[in-house]
């Protein structure tokens, strides 16, 4: 299998500058680069430079591939719109990690399947993924528990089994667009998703412009002149850091408390209960579909024993397979309606009428009809 290498920035807050693009096109021969987006990929070879220090100093997003089973997603916050007290519970040292560099935060999720998932389709994956950068910054942290939910699964169970889960945001039972493409780039188990979920609150809806405005008015002389000046000075990200502090005006739900959170050993189990029962509810559904079927099949039994006479007429390969298809439902049908000896009596003169059809005949004893 041969490597493959996916390396995609963006920006977000701001265009690159002339200057800024000319300085990211010389960081790889392989690299396309415009004022808001760089593609670097590789076959062979290898990136020779830090993403997150390529992040951390013209981007504010960025998404890795490798055939070989790694996934990474990473985000650019300017410092201090998000509290890492409140990000914490859902890092893991190697998978999950947020640090300040230089004058940004950064988010970065990285995790590691031994197996790999061969051919990898990237391009457009990042773009699908921006949304969730400003439903951090918005304390929506639905998209951090689920990459905590697959980095657990990554580990050895014995591990972690005892491991309590951070806390459980609220709206993990209806997500949204971008947080089932973020669930599929990472391959989280929907089971999975569905076991956490059912601790998870319906999520509230949006602040009103009401609310808004009335936050807003809360704001000092002071605070509005010099949001207004940075906004004259064409500050980036500032809409970014006045919802900020906006949101401290408003009382915020609290975090559930430890007691209520869940070991992952409990999480896994009732995933698999949730798998169990959904592929019990398949097999009945099956069953259901079988038995109309065969109902169906019973109003018009005669005139398939004809439909089957007249396939073997034919004397055509085709048409042997779909008699012999045709054979192995009226043999299904007879033990749903308890009449085999009947249908081992029609059988018998089937094949005596048509012993000299050699190719027939081996088809029948290749599926036990012989």
């Amino acid at each position: 299998m041969s490597e493959y290498q996916y390396y995609e920035f963006q920006t977000i807050d701001r265009l690159l500058t002339e200057a800024e693009q000319a300085e990211v096109e010389e960081l790889s021969s392989h690299i396309d680069v415009t004022a808001s987006r760089a593609v670097v990929t590789y076959s062979y070879g290898d990136f020779r430079h830090d993403p997150k220090q390529v992040l951390s100093r013209y981007f504010d997003a960025c998404l890795y591939l490798a055939n070989w089973g790694t996934r990474s997603l990473m985000f650019r916050f300017p410092q201090g719109l998000i509290d890492p007290a409140a990000v914490k519970p859902y890092c893991r040292e190697g998978a999950i990690e947020f640090t300040k560099q230089g004058a940004h935060q950064i988010l970065e999720i990285e995790l590691n399947e031994e197996e790999g998932f061969g051919w990898v389709e990237a391009e457009g994956v990042l773009s699908g993924l921006i949304q969730l950068r400003n439903d951090i910054l918005e304390g929506d942290y639905r998209c951090l528990y689920l990459a905590w939910l697959k980095a657990v699964t990554l580990e050895d169970l014995d591990d972690v089994a005892d491991e309590q889960e951070p806390p459980v945001p609220a709206g993990l039972k209806r997500l949204t667009p971008v947080l089932q493409r973020l669930a599929q780039f990472l391959d989280i188990d929907s089971n999975l998703i569905e076991s956490a979920a059912t601790a998870s609150p319906a999520k509230t809806s949006a602040i009103s412009d009401k609310a808004l405005q009335q936050a807003i008015a809360q704001l000092t002389r002071e605070a509005c002149d010099e949001f207004l000046f940075r906004l004259a000075k064409g500050e980036a990200g500032l809409s970014l850091a006045l919802k900020h502090q906006l949101r401290g005006l408003f009382e915020t739900s609290p975090l559930p408390e430890a007691s209520r959170r869940r070991p992952v050993r409990q999480l896994l189990k009732a995933a698999q209960r949730i798998k169990e029962q959904a592929a019990q509810r398949q097999r009945e559904e099956a069953e259901k579909r079988r038995i109309e079927e065969l109902k169906k099949l019973a109003k018009r039994e005669a005139q398939a024993w004809h439909e089957v006479e007249t396939l073997i007429q034919r004397g055509q390969a085709k048409a042997y397979d779909e008699a012999v298809e045709q054979l192995l439902k009226l043999r299904e049908l007879a033990e749903f309606q308890n009449t085999q000896p009947d249908f081992s009596q029609r059988m018998s003169q089937v094949r005596e009428q048509y012993q000299s059809r050699h190719s027939f005949i081996k088809r029948l004893e290749r599926v036990g009809l012989s």
